[in-house]
């Protein structure tokens, strides 16, 4: 066996015993703990790493060694964080070999379904013996990318037994791809003929949604950026499910909001299939805990194909991982938007990023003209600035002026520009100098 170095978050009973194991077996072993106390439990001659730090921490990540492992076992207490340590193990260091420790038997089921292999505490035995016991439950339900299609079991109804099961399904809505006889799966459907206890395999389509301009959005958290959000689209006519675990909160709040309320955990994928995840347009992710906001984004985008999935970001350190790899489509970062303000209000004569947009590398800049720049004076078709810049904002005087081509600019304009990465130099140029 080639030895191999392996990072074990979480430094309880498990992850102790884990990483002696494995060091008895020729590995070098490097552990991490939010608590430094927890490594009280390697024995006292601990020829390893010890780590003091959390899975999602970039640093700590990279001072135990993850660029170079081979193996990464996430087993602390928390379900939500052994998810993140083992996608970010995975996705952004390449780790080969991942596993997560996950308490919750459906959890771990799900996320195999997405790539991440799992070791449930409790067995799958419940699941087994509840399919047996419920047959006519519904069972495995999956959902491509686009959200539109679906494949599900059903158990097969008493009237089929006996018949051709090629004539099951119906024309552009719903197709029998595979059959599970007596707990062997079956492809040759066309060939079958149904006979009781066959559970049945189909694809189906969902139904369009309505194209009335309303929009149904799911918003896990009832802080105050949660319900911030919740009460501009109510009054704008959207339809908003609120979703918050704290029953208190719910009910102080819910005669000030006329909203649906679930009491919930979000991070929970059968809350969010009772409150009705997978009919919505937009979910967002407003939690003041920057795990769950990632672990709800990623159930929101893979589990129930949301189409629109917005996250907030509460700590800067933890940007990074606001991306499409975790559901994310777009992050809003209130520390990051601070900042920019604040960098914004004291920066006169340089390009200041407002605003970046997670696809096509697009970002909002501003600049206040100073004086000398080689903008002032001019009109906004004389700049004739790059194909991949627009001028979508001037502030001038405290009053906003809608930018046109013969818009004339002057010192002490605030300009707002939407460009790429590409077209940067070139504004800088034209707009600052130099």
């Amino acid at each position: 066996m080639v030895p191999v170095h392996v990072v074990i978050v979480g430094c309880g009973r498990v992850g102790s015993g884990l990483a002696v194991r494995l060091i008895d077996l020729g590995h070098t072993v490097a552990v991490l703990d939010k608590s430094a106390k927890a490594f009280r439990r390697l024995p006292a001659q601990w020829p390893g790493t010890a780590v003091v730090g959390s899975g999602f921490d970039r640093d700590a990540l990279e001072r135990a060694g993850a660029t170079q492992a081979g193996a990464l076992a996430a087993v602390t207490s928390g379900d939500n964080s052994n998810i993140l340590t083992a996608r970010i193990a995975r996705e952004n260091y390449g780790i080969p070999n991942v596993v997560a420790r996950i308490y919750d038997p459906r959890r771990a089921e799900i996320y195999q379904r997405l790539g991440i292999p799992t070791v449930a505490t409790v067995t799958w035995t419940t699941d087994q013996v509840l399919h047996r016991l419920l047959p006519s439950s519904v069972h495995g339900e999956w959902s491509d990318s686009s959200g539109n299609l679906v494949l599900v079991e059903r158990l097969l109804p008493e009237a089929w037994a006996g018949k051709a099961l090629r004539e099951l399904g119906m024309r552009g809505m719903a197709t029998l791809v595979a059959v599970t006889r007596a707990d062997v799966p079956r492809l040759d459907v066309t060939e079958l003929v149904g006979q009781e206890g066959d559970v049945l395999h189909l694809a189906v389509l969902k139904r369009s949604r309505d194209g009335d301009g309303t929009v149904k959005v799911a918003i896990a958290g009832a802080g105050s950026v949660g319900t911030a959000i919740a009460r501009d689209l109510h009054a704008n006519g959207h339809d908003v499910l609120l979703i918050e675990r704290d029953p208190d909160l719910v009910e102080r709040l819910r005669t000030t909001i006329g909203v649906t309320w679930v009491v919930a955990d979000a991070c929970e994928v059968s809350s969010l299939d009772t409150a009705g995840m997978a009919d919505v347009d937009v979910a967002v992710a407003a939690t003041g805990d920057d795990e769950d906001n990632l672990v709800i984004s990623l159930l929101a985008k893979q589990e129930f194909a949301v189409p629109r999935v917005v996250a907030r970001v509460n700590h800067p350190d933890n940007q990074w991982l606001f991306n499409e790899s975790w559901g994310v489509d777009i992050s809003v970062s209130t520390p990051q938007l601070l900042t920019s303000l604040v960098e914004e209000a004291v920066s006169v004569g340089s390009l200041v990023r407002l605003l970046q947009f997670e696809k096509g590398n697009a970002h909002l800049v501003e600049v206040t003209l100073a004086e000398g720049s080689p903008a002032a004076g001019r009109s906004l078709a004389d700049l004739e600035l790059p194909r991949d810049a627009t001028v979508v904002a001037v502030v001038r005087d405290d009053r906003l002026v809608v930018p046109r081509g013969d818009t004339v600019l002057g010192t002490g304009d605030e300009v707002m520009v939407l460009l790429t990465g590409d077209a940067e130099q070139a504004v800088q140029r034209l707009l600052v100098g130099g």
